[in-house]
């Protein structure tokens, strides 16, 4: 059952990888008139020698012998070609579905995985896949046609030779059958180490500021040491076995060689058997030997292309998210949540939430770390769905409109401000569906007090600003996605915490601009600095994933008793709420 079902999952990536086909048949024709060739040449070859020991020699007979070697020479370098571009081209198809499911894939999942283990199912596994899915399959079938072909000539040159053959295939496969299944577990535990392994590596380096801010470089090098020595162990009982599968393989074929050849020369001594006969018998035994080396060898990689076909066929069979890259067509309007609950688990982080954000109007959001703020915009952005309840925009739930379409109308800075490696320019620019002029980009930069910072760099807005963003400071991150909301014209703006790393004159020109870009659109703002609540046209406490006070900045102050305590911790500890 379970072979059955590997090679189902088998069949359904070679679909997915979508190899050439014409290329692919080619490959397969050619790779078959091959064998056809390699099982002509030792018949031929027994003519030429039993003629040649008669004084007899036929140059016709030769001429075909060079002709069925050429023919195998040159059919072999197409197949091994044909089959190395089939090969890359699986493994490119199998990459790009990969990629672009594991982009589709909603954030949740992303919640409970680590990149570096993806990175590994991207790299590792569809390396590992790709070989057996395109060279050994084409050869395990030229195998079995060498092999039931040169068997079948074999019997009708001597059968009883040919019974000593096969006699010792089924003791080959008692060998490599049960030490193939341990290759198997072990390839799939070491699949798993190695995207574990990447992940450690991929997270650690990522964070190597952490690292030698808290001098934990021991810890991390002994971490790394006790990981890799895991794999290191896998590797070794990999190896074990090898060593015993190898040899053992050897000796049976060489025991079996053996054997044929004493009882060749036994039966051309009595003259049951010309010469050319056993030269042909022994050309054909090589014949089966390769063949049979060529399926052992498939069988190994094939316990060890199981893991990672698990691996990717899990992965696939994740529900992406529905996206598209057509223009949104949604029109303004205001934004409801109605009953609106969101649990991690059994615990509800957001709790029967009602609100209208009215259209055109600044609504900010305020409570203690905690209290489900990021959660309720992660809600909006559709990263997550509601466990019950509706976000509306008008008159339509958020979630009848396509993720990309709904997404193109919000414009969201967040808290910490994520850049990626590439240019200032790439970084404004990133999601932008249209055409900015380089007025427009300077004007989006002057608004978001970039532009100073900007124009003093090497290069302008072409200066690389390294991965994350690194050679970028807090604040300077902060105004480039500033920038870039600014750029993007968005119905819908969540600001969280937008100017929480700007100093107090750079607050001020930015908060400046986001008062312009405010007008006529409709805002949500998680703020923790009093100047930005006391203007919102409206203010939410939020409380334990509730609403606990609604109202303006004087009303909250006399009827809330949270916001008031929140108000006087900013007023005594400085500018945060």
């Amino acid at each position: 059952m379970e072979s059955t079902s590997t090679w189902q999952a088998f069949l359904r990536l070679f679909r997915v990888a979508q190899p050439p086909k014409g290329l692919f048949i080619g490959a397969v024709l050619i790779s078959l008139l091959q064998a056809m060739a390699s099982l002509a040449i030792p018949l031929i070859l027994q003519r030429v020698v039993d003629n040649w020991s008669e004084a007899a020699l036929d140059a016709r007979l030769v001429a075909i012998f060079v002709t069925a070697f050429l023919i195998q020479v040159v059919s072999s370098a197409i197949s091994i070609y044909w089959l190395h571009i089939v090969g890359q081209r699986v493994v490119a198809n199998l990459r790009t579905t990969l990629w672009e499911h594991l982009v589709a894939l909603p954030i949740p999942f992303y919640d409970g995985v680590k990149s570096g283990d993806l990175v590994s199912r991207l790299n590792n596994d569809t390396t590992t896949l790709q070989q057996l899915l395109s060279e050994q399959s084409v050869r395990l079938l030229t195998s079995f046609v060498s092999v039931i072909g040169a068997v079948g000539i074999l019997f009708t040159l001597d059968w009883q030779m040919t019974l000593v053959i096969l006699f010792s295939v089924p003791t080959t496969l008692l060998i490599v059958i049960p030490l193939g299944r341990k290759l198997r577990k072990i390839a799939k535990a070491t699949q798993h180490e190695l995207g574990d392994l990447s992940g450690f590596f991929a997270e650690l380096l990522g964070e190597i500021r952490l690292v030698k801010s808290q001098a934990t470089e021991s810890v991390e090098v002994a971490e790394g040491k006790r990981r890799i020595e895991r794999l290191f162990g896998l590797g070794v009982r990999e190896g074990r076995i090898q060593a015993i599968l190898i040899p053992l393989l050897n000796v049976t074929l060489t025991a079996m060689l053996i054997a044929i050849l004493g009882f060749g020369a036994y039966r051309v001594s009595t003259g049951a058997l010309s010469t050319g006969s056993l030269l042909a018998f022994m050309l054909y035994l090589f014949q089966i030997i390769t063949p049979l080396i060529t399926m052992t060898e498939f069988i190994t990689r094939l316990q060890k292309a199981r893991g990672a076909t698990e691996r990717i066929s899990e992965l696939l069979a994740i529900e992406p998210e529905p996206y598209t890259d057509e223009p949104s067509t949604i029109r303004q309007s205001s934004l409801s949540f109605e009953g609106l609950t969101f649990r991690y688990g059994d615990q509800p982080v957001i709790d029967d939430v009602s609100l209208t954000v009215p259209f055109g109007a600044t609504t900010a959001i305020v409570g203690r770390s905690g209290a489900g703020k990021t959660t309720l915009f992660a809600l909006v952005e559709q990263f997550y769905l509601p466990s019950s309840g509706h976000i509306h925009y008008g008159d339509r739930d958020i979630s009848t409109y396509g993720r990309n379409e709904w997404r193109q109308v919000i414009g969201y800075v967040a808290q910490d401000s994520p850049v990626l490696s590439g240019t200032v320019r790439q970084n404004i620019l990133y999601g932008l569906t249209r055409t900015a002029t380089e007025d427009e980009i300077r004007h989006a930069c002057d608004m978001a007090n970039a532009w100073s910072f900007i124009e003093a760099m090497p290069d302008g807005l072409d200066t690389e600003i390294g991965e994350r963003g690194v050679r970028l400071s807090g604040g300077q991150r902060q105004r480039l996605a500033i920038a870039r909301a600014l750029l993007r014209d968005p119905q819908i703006l969540l600001l969280d915490e937008a100017t929480s790393s700007l100093d107090s004159e750079s607050e001020r020109v930015v908060q400046e601009a986001l008062d312009r870009l405010m007008t006529g659109r409709t805002t949500l703002v998680i703020a923790h600095r009093l100047s930005t609540v006391q203007h919102a046209d409206q203010i939410v406490v939020l409380e334990d994933g509730g609403i606990s006070g609604l109202g303006t900045h004087q009303e909250l102050l006399r009827d809330n008793v949270l916001y008031e305590r929140l108000v006087k911790q900013q007023l005594l500890g400085g500018n945060q709420l």
